[in-house]
């Protein structure tokens, strides 16, 4: 497994298609996470504010995690996506994404990791896989994404 900062023209299907093989997102989140990537193919990680880690087996994009400096904080960031392709689960991919971006953050200056998700059944092995690699739930937003479906946010301290 190789892993790698500086994002490709051909990330940008990859990072869709790793989304989609989880059947989690609906299709204008995967628009949205392709955004992420033209931003920052486009601007620069620097001024998008996107960072990129991909994951790669024999040069094919797996996983990948993006997250970004919170703005208007001394020293929070937010973790915006974290997927690993279906047919690679278990392999600890995962794990080393949050891993090398808990260490870039720390490298950063960041000291809060920030995390979002949905409180749908469908994202149970989400908030656990969360909780199993050091975060904390510290709030529920009822009824944020619809009704039913609450925002958790989650928190570490680096």
């Amino acid at each position: 497994m190789e892993f790698r900062k500086k994002l490709k023209q051909s990330d940008s299907a990859f990072v869709r298609e790793i989304l989609a093989s989880s059947h989690f997102f609906y299709d204008y989140e995967l628009d949205v996470a392709e955004e992420l990537v033209q931003e920052n193919l486009i601007k620069g990680q620097e001024k998008s504010g996107y960072i990129f880690i991909i994951a790669e087996k024999s040069k094919i994009p797996v996983g990948f995690v993006c997250y970004g400096k919170t703005p208007c904080t001394a020293d929070s960031f937010d973790l915006y996506w974290i997927g690993v392709h279906q047919n690679q689960k278990g392999n600890g991919i995962g794990k080393t994404l949050m891993h090398l971006l808990e260490e870039d953050i720390a490298d950063l200056g960041g000291k809060n990791i920030w995390i979002e998700t949905s409180s749908r059944p469908l994202y149970e092995p989400t908030r656990m896989f969360y909780l199993k690699t050091g975060y904390e739930m510290i709030a529920q937003l009822p009824n944020f994404y619809g009704k039913n479906d609450d925002k958790l946010i989650f928190l570490k301290i680096v």
